[in-house]
């Protein structure tokens, strides 16, 4: 069986449907590829220990796990609500709990202690602890959580 082909679009020669098609999958394989691949690019940060509480997720200061929550500068994450969260104490007294997920390309961050801001490995997006945001190509801030600190106890909600 002979494949007719038929200029489909300038610069094409000439493409059959079959060669058209197998072209388009091998496209969207590619892109398939090259999403995921950023998907998997982010954070070095380790995953709190956590269980849920009321409405939110408990992170129990006590647990071994826990310990980089234990000082000013340290920085976990939790997965809540279809959202991975990222918890940073801040100070002695002060946590604060926000998206890990940069509203740029969707890459998940870490938080750099000596600067004091939550950076995007992937594309260079910098935030600041209440989620605005300091530095591009991400122009959304992050969404911020409500978090207390009490009893050797950090809640999310």
């Amino acid at each position: 069986m002979k494949t007719e082909r038929l200029p489909l679009a300038p610069g094409c020669g000439g493409c059959s449907r079959r060669e058209l098609l197998q072209g388009l999958g091998v496209a969207a394989v590619g892109a398939l590829a090259v999403a995921a691949g950023c998907g998997q690019q982010g954070s070095t940060l380790s995953t709190a220990t956590s269980s849920g509480c009321g409405t939110g997720e408990c992170i129990d200061l006590s647990d071994a796990a826990n310990k980089p929550l234990t000082t000013a500068g340290g920085a976990m994450l939790i997965d809540m609500a279809g959202d991975t969260i990222l918890v940073v104490r801040v100070s002695d007294s002060q946590v604060v709990a926000l998206s890990a997920i940069c509203t740029h390309e969707g890459c998940s961050m870490d938080y750099l202690a000596g600067q004091k801001v939550i950076d995007c490995p992937c594309h260079g997006s910098q935030f600041a602890t209440d989620g605005s945001v300091l530095r591009g190509p991400a122009v959304r801030a992050l969404r911020v959580y409500n978090v207390t600190l009490a009893n050797n106890r950090i809640t999310v909600s």
